[in-house]
């Protein structure tokens, strides 16, 4: 073998290693990417259980849950923790959508968070007058996926009125 057949040779076995560590790094990426997801989607979900088992140790709050929250009788302390709630529950759906179109949450994670809304926690004037502000501070893309699985008869604007922290301003 002379000089040219052993340069050709190892041409040819550099060739091929670039093409093994182009596949090793494909690989790498890709795993990475996985565990990006699920780094992401155990932080989302250590978040909502820490809630959970918050809420869970606190006998008032959770008696407040449990309350009917379309009563006419709620105070208006009442209903400003109905908004800080909802809100904190619109804010966290809206965290995983933005992560989903991303794609890097899997898709039962925003559907789980959207059929928790779906029990009927929104159904109720404060969480109605909640949405009705917050969707103007939203992106459109959320606001109308929100819309349209929450409320797809839509929210009249004049709900706004309703939320608990509203100040009316004299004109």
């Amino acid at each position: 073998m002379n000089f040219i057949e052993l340069g050709a040779l190892g041409e040819v076995v550099a060739a091929l290693a670039t093409v093994a560590t182009l596949g090793y790094l494909a690989l790498q990426i890709r795993l990475n990417n996985k565990l990006a997801i699920s780094s992401i989607e155990h932080n989302l979900n250590t978040r909502v259980y820490d809630r959970r088992f918050t809420i869970s140790r606190d006998d008032e709050f959770c008696n407040f849950l449990s309350r009917d929250w379309s009563a006419d009788e709620l105070t208006r302390t009442e209903k400003t923790k109905i908004a800080q709630y909802v809100t904190m529950l619109i804010i966290d759906a809206r965290e995983v959508f933005l992560q989903d179109k991303l794609g890097f949450v899997s898709e039962h994670l925003l559907n789980a968070r959207l059929d928790v809304l779906k029990l009927g926690i929104m159904q109720n004037p404060t969480s109605k007058s909640v949405w009705a502000s917050y969707r103007k501070l939203v992106d459109p893309d959320f606001a109308r996926y929100f819309e349209q699985a929450i409320y797809p008869e839509g929210v009249d604007d004049s709900l706004m009125r309703d939320h608990p922290q509203y100040k009316r301003v004299e004109e």
